[in-house]
């Protein structure tokens, strides 16, 4: 399996040069989950899970994640819910069934 490209999403920043917070600034609330799965030994990796807040975020540009190499699901909260991981989950066994055979 390639290696995926690097996606790097940051918040903008809440402080200048000074190491107080600037006032009126309100601070990011930037949410990203991350999910990893490889087998005891490490020599098959699977691709990433990413799991955010915005249905298609900027950093994306025109590709869908699956384009870039890693699985993308959002949520209001980027949190990994019982039916996202079972959705990765069904993903995964699919994808050993089809290596397999």
């Amino acid at each position: 399996m390639p290696v995926p490209d690097v996606v790097i999403c940051s918040a903008p920043p809440d402080r200048g040069l000074a190491t107080q917070q600037m006032s009126g600034k309100k601070k990011e609330k930037f949410r990203i989950s991350i999910g990893l799965a490889c087998n005891a030994d490490g020599s098959e990796r699977l691709e990433p899970f990413f799991i955010g807040k915005a249905k298609k975020p900027r950093c994306f540009k025109k590709q869908t994640p699956e384009q870039r190499g890693f699985y993308y699901r959002h949520n209001k909260k980027a949190w990994m819910t019982s039916s996202l991981f079972e959705e990765y989950v069904t993903v995964i066994f699919q994808t050993l069934l089809t290596a397999n055979q």
